[in-house]
C-alpha cells in the first residue's frame, strides 16, 4: 500500500491549509441574524447525508461512557444552545491522524488520533470550543457562498482523482466526502481564512474559560500539535492555519494574569484522569495507527498508556507491537527529517514505495540497521513483559512469533505460534498461523 500523506489532511471538512490560496471573509457577528438561502439548505442536506454515511460505514467510534463524557465537555462550551438547523452532537471518528472538524449542522467530530495526542480535559474542551465557534458563527456557510463563485473553473473531480487517498478509515472518509459533497472537499482544500481561524481560537478561548476550564488548555492543545510525531509534510486544521507558534502567542497573550491555572500536581492529576477515560479508545487508536502505517504515533500513544497503567499486559503488548512494526524506522524523526525539505523528501520516499520496499531500502543504511536492532530488542522485552503480567495473553505469543520469524529465529517463531494457537485455537487468523508454523518447521528439516 502506498501512503499519500497529503491525502490525510483532506479528510477534514472545516479548517485546512494547503499550497492553494486562501481568502479572507467577514465573519457574521450576530449568529441569530443568519438567513438561510437555497445554497445553504443544499449544503445542509449534503452534510446530513455525510453524517448518515459516517455512521453507516462504521467510521464513528461508539462507547456509551466515552460518548457521555464527550457530550458533557462539548455541551459545556456551547453558548448558543438553540440555533436554526443546528443539533449539537459530539462524536469520535475512527481515524489515527490528529484532527477534528465541524459540520455546519452541529455535528462535531474529533479523531481518535487527536484524542490520543492531547493530554487533559481542558485541551479537549479547547478543541471542541474551537469547532463550536465555526458552527455558531456559520463559518462553513459563509465559506460555501464565497467559494462557489471562485471554483466554477475548477474541475473538482479531477482534483479529487489526483489525490490518491490512502486506504483504511482515512481513505474511507475522503471517499465519502468526495462522493456526497465535492464542494465540501473543495472547501477543505481551500481552507478557512486566517481571520476566521483566529476568531474560532479567540472565541473558543472565551467559551472554554466561561465553562470553567483553565484557558491554558487552548495554548497547550497547540503545543501538543507541535510535537509532529510522524514528521509529516502536511497540515491539519489545528497545525497550520494560522501557524502554530503564532496561535500559541496570541492565545497566551489573551489570557488574563488572574485566570485559572494548573499547579504541577493538578496538571498531573488532570492528565491521569483524562488518560484513564481515554484508555479504551487509545488502545483502538493504536490498532488504527498500526494499520495505517503511523507507527511512531502508535509508539507515542502506547508509551502514554504504559505510563498510566504499567501493570497492564494489554498496554505493554500494544507498545511492543508498535516497536515491532517500526522495523528499521527510528522511533523519533531525525533532525534532518523535521526540516521542510526533509519532510518533503520523506513524503516522496513513502509515496513511491510500499512498506516492504521502504524497509528494504532503510535496512541498507547503517541508521536503518541500528534502528531495527534497537526496535527489535525493545519489542522482545515488552512482549516478554506482557507475558509475565499475563501468561494467557495469546496475542503476545503471536507478536513474539512474528518478531522472531522476521529475525530469522525460526524455531523460536514456530514455538511462539504454537503457544498462540494453543490459547486461541479458533482465532480468526488461526489458519494463517498454522500454515506459517508448518512452513517454518518444514524449512528447518
Amino acid at each position: 500500500m502506498k501512503i499519500k500523506h497529503i491525502a490525510i489532511c483532506l479528510l477534514t471538512i472545516s479548517v485546512l491549509v494547503t499550497s492553494l490560496p486562501t481568502y479572507a471573509y467577514a465573519s457574521n457577528p450576530v449568529t441569530d441574524t443568519f438567513k438561510f438561502e437555497k445554497v445553504d439548505l443544499d449544503l445542509l442536506h449534503e452534510v446530513k447525508l455525510l453524517d448518515e454515511r459516517f455512521e453507516k460505514e462504521g467510521l464513528v467510534y461508539h462507547n456509551q461512557t466515552l460518548e457521555a463524557y464527550l457530550d458533557r465537555v462539548g455541551n459545556s462550551v456551547v453558548r448558543d444552545k438553540q440555533l436554526e438547523n443546528v443539533e449539537w452532537k459530539f462524536r469520535i471518528l475512527r481515524d489515527p491522524s490528529p484532527n477534528a472538524f465541524a459540520l455546519p449542522n452541529g455535528s462535531i467530530f474529533i479523531n481518535t488520533g487527536l484524542l490520543g495526542l492531547i493530554d487533559d480535559e481542558s485541551q479537549l474542551a479547547a478543541v471542541l470550543a474551537h469547532e463550536v465557534v465555526h458552527v455558531s458563527k456559520r463559518h462553513t456557510y459563509q465559506q460555501n457562498r464565497s467559494l462557489r463563485k471562485k471554483i466554477l473553473a475548477i474541475n473538482i473531480f479531477t482534483t479529487i482523482g489526483n489525490l490518491n487517498p490512502v486506504a483504511g478509515s482515512v481513505g474511507a472518509v475522503i471517499s465519502i466526502v468526495a462522493g456526497i459533497s465535492p464542494l465540501m472537499l473543495a472547501i477543505s482544500i481551500f481552507g478557512y481564512s486566517r481571520d476566521l481561524e483566529r476568531e474560532a481560537d479567540k472565541e473558543g478561548l472565551n467559551l472554554m474559560t466561561a465553562a470553567g476550564y483553565a484557558p491554558e488548555g487552548m495554548v497547550n492543545s497547540f503545543k501538543a500539535l507541535q510535537r509532529d510525531i510522524e514528521g509529516e509534510f502536511f497540515h491539519t486544521f489545528y497545525s497550520d492555519h494560522p501557524k502554530l507558534q503564532e496561535r500559541v502567542s496570541y492565545t497566551s497573550s489573551a489570557i488574563s494574569p488572574t485566570a485559572k491555572k494548573f499547579s504541577e500536581e493538578e496538571a498531573k492529576a488532570a492528565r491521569s484522569d483524562y488518560l484513564t477515560i481515554m484508555e479504551t479508545v487509545d488502545r483502538h487508536d493504536i490498532d488504527l495507527a498500526l494499520n495505517e502505517a503511523r507507527f511512531r504515533s502508535a509508539v507515542y500513544v502506547g508509551k502514554k498508556l504504559l505510563d498510566l497503567h504499567p501493570d497492564s499486559s494489554t498496554n505493554v503488548f500494544l507498545l511492543a507491537e508498535g516497536y515491532r512494526m517500526l522495523g528499521p524506522r527510528a522511533a523519533d524523526p531525525a533532525t534532518k527529517e523535521t526540516t521542510s525539505s526533509g519532510k518533503k523528501d520523506a513524503a516522496k520516499f513513502r509515496s513511491k514505495r510500499t512498506l516492504e520496499e521502504q524497509e528494504t531500502e532503510l535496512l541498507k543504511t547503517p541508521e536503518g540497521q541500528q534502528a531495527w536492532k534497537s526496535n527489535a530488542q525493545e519489542a522482545e522485552r515488552l512482549y516478554r513483559m506482557a507475558l509475565e503480567l499475563d501468561r494467557f495473553n495469546a496475542v503476545a505469543h503471536r507478536g513474539l512469533g512474528m518478531l522472531f520469524e522476521k529475525l530469522g529465529r525460526k524455531e523460536e517463531a514456530a514455538s511462539e505460534y504454537s503457544k498462540y494457537l494453543e490459547l486461541q485455537p479458533n482465532a480468526v487468523d488461526s489458519e494463517r498461523f498454522r500454515r506459517r508454523m508448518k512452513l517454518l518447521r518444514d524449512s528447518m528439516q
